[in-house]
């Protein structure tokens, strides 16, 4: 199995003193939440998930427990569908520029995959007619996309999702987003997209949004809790039974995302406002959509039409960013700001210095 080279690179390379590549909310320490030795519950976890947690999950997004399915993750989350829903051969079309995890786990499974454009020109939003095109071009049995947009962190609205869903029901097609990055819109967030139809799926987790990686608690939210069974028949080969203590602990974290949000909104707003700066003060070099609520950018380099040389001298100085290569787009790099702003502070300094320097040569 070919596996995806992004995850390879993030493991090995990723890491850094100032870790602007990283992709999602600072981790949480044991201060930032309020445990109990009761959180922590070692045995008898029924096989389709924890009750208590099922419904915390449902309770927060809107559906029955019946329409949530557990998984190890968003990235688990994701795997899960597609392991569920398709066959060797059949065909996927896929948002592009994309995660591209997706499209590694997509070839695993053996699925055909086609492409739709989100062009930057048209800040990263969907191109309606290229989008028809997309549909009637084969036959389509499921679209995956992330809504907000990884890596752009740009959000499509209502109205652009429901396209989406509509000409998929038409094409008897499902519908996969992978909304992990909604809840940073806090009070603004849309419902999710689960909402759209009895076809779509919503993965998500705990992880991007609420710096709770370690827990691997992720979800699918499905249409029906007839499509739920269906991926819960798969999950039976994936890992049959969750974690115990991760969900007493998640359950546990469910009752405190008032606290969570509070977290997230210290690091990310004065963060926010530091790279909205930036961006204006480095218009020579970088070109960026920075949306109203993110935690990444995806700038293009003005002057250079590769990434890759800026991100190695960066590493000689203890900073990292995500080349853009690994999005399809080389001449971009992923920013990611949602670490303590004393280092986001510092390794811009160290970007806007090897931008300066002509995109880290010399």
């Amino acid at each position: 199995m070919k596996g995806s080279v992004y995850m390879r690179w993030a493991k090995e390379h990723a890491a850094a003193r100032y870790n602007l590549a990283n992709s999602g909310l600072l981790a949480c320490g044991p201060e930032d939440l309020d445990f109990t030795a009761e959180d922590v519950v070692l045995n008898g976890l029924p096989p389709d998930g924890w009750p208590p947690l099922l419904g915390a999950i449902g309770s927060r997004y809107g559906v029955a427990p019946e329409q949530v399915v557990p998984a190890a993750g968003t990235s688990g989350a994701n795997f899960l569908a597609f392991v569920a829903l398709l066959e060797p051969g059949d065909e996927v079309l896929v948002e592009s520029p994309t995660y591209e995890p997706l499209l590694a786990a997509l070839q695993a499974v053996g699925a055909r995959i086609r492409r739709f454009v989100r062009r930057e020109e048209d800040g990263w939003r969907l191109d309606p007619d290229g989008l028809r095109e997309a549909f009637a071009g084969g036959r389509v049995r499921l679209v995956v996309l992330t809504n907000p947009h990884n890596p752009t962190g740009v959000l499509l609205d209502r109205a652009e999702m429901a396209e989406i869903t509509r000409l998929a029901e038409r094409a008897g097609a499902f519908v996969l987003v992978d909304e992990v990055y909604r809840d940073i819109w806090w009070e603004e967030a849309p419902p999710s997209h689960v909402h759209l139809g009895p076809h779509v799926l919503a993965t998500s987790s705990l992880t991007k949004s609420h710096g709770l990686s370690g827990l691997r608690c992720g979800w699918v939210l499905c249409g029906t809790p007839e499509l739920a069974d269906r991926l819960r028949r798969a999950r039976d080969f994936m890992e049959a039974v969750g974690s115990m203590p991760s969900d007493g602990l998640a359950l546990a974290a469910f009752r405190q995302l008032g606290r969570l949000e509070a977290r997230a909104r210290a690091l990310l707003v004065p963060n926010q406002r530091l790279i909205r700066t930036f961006l204006e003060e480095q218009a020579d070099w970088l070109e960026g959509v920075l949306p109203a609520r993110a935690l990444m950018v995806f700038p293009r380099l003005r002057q250079e039409e590769d990434a890759q040389a800026l991100h190695d001298w960066l590493r000689g100085r203890e900073t990292s960013i995500v080349p853009g290569h690994f999005f399809e787009h080389p001449g971009h790099f992923r920013l990611g700001f949602a670490v303590r702003t004393a280092d986001v502070e510092a390794g811009l300094g160290h970007l806007a210095e090897g931008l300066r320097r002509g995109g880290g040569a010399g």
